[in-house]
């Protein structure tokens, strides 16, 4: 005999909203859509006059968009320009904004590249902000002090890719914590799908998204939700991210035959600088500098969510204070493990910077009717804190571009020619010098060989990947075969770097380099690159074949 189940009895174990839509705030599309358009175009509108006009751009944004240049423009047109260096959609989400050869070429589309993601990013405070019934005054007191905060401008405006991911990260953040003032499930399956593109976009989202896998668990269970809705909910949040990066590992493993190496080889683990050895005191204090300098909000909130999770039973607080803390102490991690050559860079407080002003607005939710104290709060400590982080900016050890940006912004004057603290060269005059020589001069594709890896920004600037025979055309094996006998090839050129970076044509023709090769002779030179002409019928003398190893 069957027993008869009424709807009511089947859901009394779920403790979340399932089917209609529970109460929340109004939906603003017109305010989204207008704080997006606003810090877009004001980012923008900054982030040309400090890379255009003042020259302080990064070398990794410009490898990026010529990659993006291939996607649309190389002979044959290739979407395996993307490949392996960078997470995946880092050069693919910005691969739009080089249709047009010209606006990449002025470099007009580099601050829009982190510019759109940085407004996202304001979006998503915003929604927050609203949720916590911040008022409007003080949500964009709020958003115009955290826009303007030293470090926030710098990666929003120089197509640096880190908003890329951690616009998907707070926009999933955002998601649980609309979700845990709602209860709408439908809010843990947007956090799902924002974590699944964020996976791809920078894998330190992955951390972010494991602990966030945890908290909705472990609320769920202290809320006396039964084992089956805990497991679908967190099932159906995490299946998009291990799907996509079960997908990533597999394309690793096939093309590659390494099939981890996304983790450990990658742009996200290894980027610049040495590493050094550090001490666990020495990792301690390096720690306490960056939330110092960075995200000096930090030091309030992370014990105040501790308290209020602890203290006033508030668990959502309480897994915020841990993702904070989490941010905090990566970077450490990452020396610790040896995932990472660029030990404690000033950038890595940007993720604490934000996880924090999530914090703090939940704080100001929790606050009730003192939330506008708790915001008023907010907004001063941001703004004393821009002063702060500049000065911070030019003496902080461990940097990219945060020196020459405080010198730029605090002066007005262009960095051309300036060093940064770990004594690399800013500016791109060099690479300009060379991409109108060869635009002027060359127009026969597949001409230059070259090594992209080190020549990538005079690729870029010329506007025209097509011209260059380079490591992605035809991948390295017969890249090799036609660097030890150009001529053969029908190369006309070969384009090479002056430095000692791993340049491979540097490393087989280095006479050529230095203008002291009687065949090979240099047709236009600039400090940090050559150009030569390959006479024809050109015979190489012969090169070992270790010159030619992987770099």
């Amino acid at each position: 005999m069957s027993t008869v189940v009424h709807t009511k009895d089947r859901l009394s174990g779920i403790v979340q909203s399932v089917g209609r839509r529970p109460n929340d705030v109004p939906r603003r599309a017109w305010e989204s859509a207008l704080v997006f358009a606003l810090f877009t175009v004001a980012y923008t509108w900054f982030g040309y006059w400090l890379v255009v006009d003042l020259h302080v751009v990064g070398f990794e944004t410009l490898d990026r968009l010529n990659r993006a240049l291939m996607v649309w423009h190389n002979d044959p047109a290739k979407l395996s320009a993307i490949g392996f260096d960078y997470p995946p959609l880092a050069t693919l989400l910005i691969a739009p904004l080089a249709i047009v050869r010209g606006l990449v070429t002025s470099l007009a589309v580099v601050p829009l590249a982190s510019a759109v993601f940085a407004a996202f990013t304001m979006v998503a405070f915003n929604t927050m902000m609203r949720r916590a019934l911040v008022a409007a005054p003080l949500r964009y007191a709020v958003l115009l002090a955290l826009g303007a905060n030293p470090l926030v401008l710098l990666y929003a405006t120089t197509g640096t890719r880190h908003f890329v991911w951690i616009a998907l990260v707070v926009t999933a953040l955002g998601a649980l914590f609309a979700w845990y003032i709602t209860a709408d499930v439908r809010f843990v399956m947007l956090a799902g799908i924002s974590y699944s593109v964020a996976a791809l976009a920078g894998y330190t989202s992955l951390t972010f998204f494991v602990l966030s896998a945890i908290m909705i668990g472990a609320i769920l269970a202290r809320l006396g939700a039964d084992g089956t809705e805990v497991e679908g909910t967190v099932v159906g949040f995490a299946s998009p991210t291990i799907y996509v990066v079960a997908l990533w590992t597999a394309f690793n493993f096939i093309l590659l035959f390494r099939p981890f190496a996304w983790i450990t080889r990658s742009s996200d683990a290894a980027a610049s600088g040495g590493l050094e050895t550090f001490s666990a005191v020495e990792l301690l204090r390096a720690t306490g500098e960056l939330v110092l300098y960075g995200a000096p909000i930090a030091i309030v909130v992370l014990p105040a969510l501790v308290f209020a999770g602890i203290a006033r039973g508030n668990p959502f607080a309480l897994w915020l204070g841990v993702m904070l803390g989490a941010a905090i102490i990566m970077p450490s991690a990452a020396v610790v493990l040896r995932l990472t050559d660029s030990p404690m860079l000033m950038r890595n407080a940007l993720p604490i910077l934000l996880i924090s002003m999530i914090g703090a607005i939940w704080l100001a939710r929790s606050a009730e009717e003192g939330s506008s104290i708790v915001a008023a709060l907010l907004v001063v400590a941001l703004v004393i804190s821009v002063p702060w982080t500049i000065q911070a900016m030019k003496t902080y050890r461990y940097q990219n571009l945060e020196a020459p940006f405080a010198a730029a912004i605090t002066t007005g004057e262009s960095q051309e020619g300036a060093e940064t603290l770990n004594n690399e060269k800013v500016g791109i005059v060099s690479e300009q010098a060379m991409a109108e020589y060869i635009s002027n001069n060359v127009s026969r594709d597949n001409s230059i060989l070259t090594d992209n890896a080190q020549t990538y920004a005079v690729m870029m600037l010329t506007g025209h990947p097509e011209y260059f025979f380079d490591r992605i055309d035809r991948s390295d094996g017969p890249w090799k075969v036609a660097a030890r006998d150009p001529a053969a090839h029908g190369i006309d050129y070969l384009l090479m770097s002056r430095s000692d970076n791993g340049d491979l044509l540097t490393k087989l023709y280095p006479d050529a380099v230095t203008d002291s090769d009687a065949e090979l002779r240099p047709v236009y030179e600039t400090p940090r690159y050559v150009l030569v002409r390959v006479p024809v019928g050109y015979q190489p003398g012969g090169v070992p074949t270790g010159q030619l190893g992987e770099s």
